[in-house]
C-alpha cells in the first residue's frame, strides 16, 4: 500500500514537472479547462446547488461564456511568471476562496458577497460570535490557517519553467484576452445581454452570474460621471426643480413666547420589521405586531419600496435621510462606508438643523457598524448616542441590543435642549442570524409553519417573537410622546424583509422589496394612505410639515410622475446628475442652495467627565468617580487602558488583581469609550493623580 502511494507521489511529480515543459499554446489551453471548472464551482457555490449552474448554463450559454472569458483573462496572467503553476493555482484558489466566502453568507443573508463587504470587515468580525457558534469559529480559524499553509508550502514545492519566460507571447496572450473580453462586455451591455446596474444584487448574480457580478462590484463603484455632464446642464435642471419648492401644506404652527413651537420630529428605522401575516405558510396565535397595525388604521401608512432584500440596513437608511437613490451607485455599495465618510450631504438632519431644529442619531449597536460615526457627522446629526454611551439595555439570547431601550434614549434627546428636535433612531433588535436549533426568546406568540421544516420553525418563531416585543417598544413610545403634551410626528417603518427563506410568491400581499410605514402625529399632516419608495419619504414628510425641501426633494416633485408614482422619463437620469454633482463633481447646484458643512458632532448626548481618582490602602484597588460612565467605560493611565470594572453610572474601578503598584502623583488619568473591537471612540477630561 505504501509503495502504491509513494509511486503515485512520483507520477504525480514527475508529471507536474514536464507540465513545465509544455509550450504556450498547452498553458492556454489549460488556463481555458481551468476557467470552466471555476467558473462551474462558483455558480455551484452561489446557487447552493450541484444542479442549478447547468439549468443556468443552458439558458444562458453566452453570459456563461462571458463567464469563462474573465476567469480566463485574469489565469492567463500566470503566462507571465517563471513559477506560472504557483501564480496560476493562486489566482484560482483567489475565485475559490470568494465563492466560498459568497456560499457561506447566502446561509446568514439574502444579500451576496459583493467588493464592499471587504470595507465592512471589522463589522464583520464584530459580529463574529452572532452568527457562528464555536465550532464553526474553530472551523473557519483552521480553513484559513490550512488556506495560508497551502500557499505557502505551493510556492515553496512549485517547480520554476526551464527557460526564459517569453514575456512578449505571454504579454500578447494577455492583451488580446482583455480585448476580447473588453469587446464582449460591450456587445453584451449594449444588447442587454448582462446590465452594469443592479437593481436587486441577488436577482443579478442568479441571472449574469457570480463572476460578472463580483467582478463588477470592484470596478463599479461611486457614481461614473455622465458624459454630457456641465454646468449648464446641471443649472437647468436645478431651476426647473426649485419651482416646486413652495408646492407645501401651509401648517400654522403655535407660538409661545412669540416662538413659533415646531413639532418634534422622531423617525424610527426598525431591523427587519414587518407583518409576517403578509406570507403565505406562517401563522400565529394572535397579532404579532398589534400596535402597528392599530397605527396603520389610524394614521397615514402602507408600504414602503426599499433598496435592500434580507440585508443593507444602511442603504435604506441613506435613501429615508437624504432623499437618493442608492441604487444609483456602484453595485452593492454603501454610500455610508465610501463618499459619505468625507463628503458633507443633503439630508433631513442638514434641512430641519436650518429650521433651528437640534438634530440626533440613535442606535443601539457599535457606533462604528456601516462607519456611522464618520457619516452621520456629515449627514448634519449633533449628536450620535450609541450603544456604547447607553447606561440601561438588555441583550437577545443571539447577543444583539433589544429595543426596549429606545424609548428612554428617545426622550433623553427631546429633553437635551429647549428647541424642537429630529431625531432618527435605528433599531437593531430584529437583526439575523435566527437561531435554526430552537427558540432562543420568550414565546409571546406561537408560530407554526405549514413547511415540516423545524429548523426554518425556530428560525420563524425567533423572528416573530423579537418583531412582537419591538411593537411593544413603540406602543410605549407613543404613550410617552402623548404624555409629552408636546407635538409631534413619530414615523416607523421596517428597514427590509428579514434574512429567511422566502418561496417565490410567498408574498400574499406587497413585494420582497416592500416593508410597512406608518407616520403617526398629534395634530393632522393632511396625509392619505398611499405607497411609496424611500427616498420619496423625506419629501413626503418635509412637504406636509410645511417646510421648504431640499434640492433631492425638488427633484422627485419635478420629475416624478405623481399621478401613477412612476418617473418620467428623465427622471432617472436626473437624478444621476444631481447626485454626481453633489458628491463628486463640481456642486454647480450650491449655486441655488447653501452649501452643507461638516457638523462638529458628539457622540453622546453629555460629556463623560471625570471628578476625583481614589486608591483604597485596604482593597488595593483603584476608584475612578465621575459622570456618565457605562459599561463601555475605561480608565487611562498616562495613555495605557487599565482592564475596569463597571460599578455605576458615577464609579468605575480597577480591581485589586489589576493593580500592580499604587497610583504616583503626577499620573494623567483619563476615561475612554472604547468599543467591543477595541476602537476608542471619546475621552473625558483629564486629572492628575495627587496623592
Amino acid at each position: 500500500m505504501n509503495e502504491n502511494i509513494k509511486k503515485l507521489k512520483t507520477n504525480l511529480a514527475k508529471a507536474v514537472r514536464k507540465s513545465y515543459d509544455l509550450p504556450l499554446w498547452k498553458w492556454i489551453i489549460v488556463c481555458f479547462f481551468i476557467s470552466i471548472i471555476m467558473v462551474v464551482l462558483l455558480e455551484m457555490l452561489g446557487r447552493r446547488s450541484l444542479i442549478s449552474p447547468f439549468v443556468f448554463i443552458f439558458h444562458n450559454p453566452v453570459i456563461f461564456l462571458y463567464n469563462i472569458l474573465i476567469i480566463y483573462f485574469t489565469l492567463s496572467i500566470s503566462l507571465l511568471f517563471k513559477r506560472r503553476g504557483f501564480v496560476m493555482g493562486l489566482i484560482a484558489l483567489l475565485w475559490l476562496g470568494v465563492g466560498t466566502i459568497n456560499f457561506v453568507l447566502l446561509g446568514y443573508r439574502i444579500t451576496p458577497f459583493s467588493a464592499i463587504d471587504f470595507l465592512m470587515f471589522s463589522d464583520v468580525l464584530s459580529m463574529f460570535n452572532i452568527y457562528f457558534n464555536l465550532g464553526q469559529r474553530i472551523a473557519i480559524v483552521v480553513g484559513v490557517i490550512i488556506f495560508i499553509i497551502v500557499i505557502v508550502v505551493a510556492f515553496l514545492k512549485t517547480p520554476i519553467i526551464k527557460g526564459k519566460v517569453h514575456y512578449v507571447q505571454g504579454s500578447i496572450v494577455v492583451l488580446v484576452s482583455f480585448t476580447i473580453l473588453y469587446f464582449m462586455t460591450f456587445l453584451a451591455l449594449e444588447s442587454s445581454l448582462i446590465s452594469d446596474k443592479f437593481t436587486n444584487l441577488g436577482t443579478a448574480y442568479k441571472s449574469y452570474g457570480f463572476v460578472y457580478c463580483f467582478s463588477n462590484s470592484i470596478i463599479d463603484q461611486g457614481i461614473s460621471k455622465p458624459d454630457d455632464y456641465s454646468e449648464y446642464r446641471v443649472k437647468k435642471m436645478a431651476r426647473e426643480a426649485l419651482k416646486t419648492s413652495n408646492k407645501i401644506n401651509h401648517v400654522k404652527y403655535p407660538f409661545k413666547d412669540h416662538v413659533r413651537q415646531y413639532p418634534d420630529i422622531i423617525v424610527i428605522q426598525l431591523e427587519s420589521f414587518i407583518d409576517i401575516g403578509r406570507v403565505n405558510g406562517v401563522h400565529t396565535s394572535k397579532e404579532s405586531i398589534p400596535n402597528f397595525k392599530k397605527f396603520e388604521e389610524e394614521y397615514p401608512s402602507g408600504f414602503l419600496t426599499v433598496p435592500a432584500i434580507g440585508a443593507g440596513t444602511a442603504n435604506t437608511e441613506f435613501e429615508i435621510v437624504t432623499g437618493m437613490k442608492s441604487k444609483i451607485f456602484g453595485a452593492g455599495e454603501y454610500p455610508y462606508k465610501t463618499v459619505l465618510t468625507e463628503t458633507p450631504c443633503e439630508s433631513m438632519a442638514q434641512l430641519l438643523l436650518r429650521k433651528g431644529y437640534g438634530t440626533h442619531a440613535i442606535h443601539n449597536n457599535k457606533a462604528k457598524f456601516y462607519s456611522r460615526d464618520m457619516t452621520y457627522a456629515n449627514l448634519g446629526f449633533q449628536t450620535f448616542t450609541s450603544l456604547e454611551y447607553m447606561l440601561h439595555y438588555n441583550k437577545t439570547q443571539t447577543g444583539w441590543a433589544k429595543d426596549d431601550c429606545l424609548p428612554e434614549e428617545i426622550v433623553k434627546a427631546l429633553d437635551y435642549d429647549e428647541e424642537p428636535d429630529f431625531v432618527f433612531t435605528i433599531s437593531v433588535q430584529g437583526h439575523g442570524r435566527y437561531p435554526k436549533s430552537e427558540l432562543k426568546s420568550i414565546e409571546h406568540v406561537k408560530v407554526t409553519l405549514d413547511s415540516e421544516d423545524p429548523e426554518l420553525a425556530n428560525q420563524f418563531g425567533y423572528f416573530v417573537n423579537q418583531c412582537y416585543e419591538m411593537d411593544e417598544m413603540i406602543g410605549k413610545l407613543k404613550e410617552t410622546l402623548d404624555n409629552r403634551e408636546r407635538d409631534y410626528v413619530l414615523v416607523l417603518y421596517g428597514d427590509h424583509i428579514p434574512s429567511l427563506t422566502f418561496e417565490e410568491g410567498q408574498f400574499n400581499s406587497g413585494t420582497e422589496t416592500q416593508t410597512e410605514y406608518v407616520i403617526i402625529s398629534s395634530f393632522d399632516l393632511g396625509l392619505e394612505d398611499r405607497d411609496i419608495n424611500a427616498y420619496e419619504l423625506s419629501d413626503y414628510l418635509l412637504r406636509a410639515l410645511g417646510y421648504k425641501p431640499g434640492m433631492a426633494q425638488d427633484f422627485h416633485k419635478a420629475f416624478y410622475n405623481e399621478d401613477s408614482f412612476e418617473p418620467n422619463e428623465i427622471y432617472d437620469e436626473n437624478m444621476v446628475y444631481l447626485q454626481y454633482d453633489m458628491l463628486y463633481g463640481d456642486k454647480y447646484v450650491y449655486d441655488y442652495i447653501e452649501p452643507y458643512q461638516r457638523v462638529d458632532m458628539r457622540l453622546g448626548l453629555y460629556d463623560i467627565t471625570l471628578s476625583k481618582v481614589e486608591y483604597n490602602d485596604s482593597t488595593g484597588s483603584i476608584v475612578v468617580r465621575g459622570e456618565n460612565f457605562t459599561p463601555f467605560s475605561k480608565v487611562l493611565i498616562n495613555d495605557e487602558r487599565m482592564p475596569t470594572t463597571y460599578i455605576d453610572e458615577n464609579t468605575i474601578m480597577i480591581i485589586s488583581d489589576e493593580v500592580e503598584n499604587p497610583p504616583e502623583g503626577g499620573e494623567v488619568f483619563t476615561v475612554a469609550q472604547i468599543d467591543k473591537d477595541k476602537h476608542e471612540l471619546s475621552r473625558s477630561n483629564e486629572l492628575i493623580y495627587a496623592k
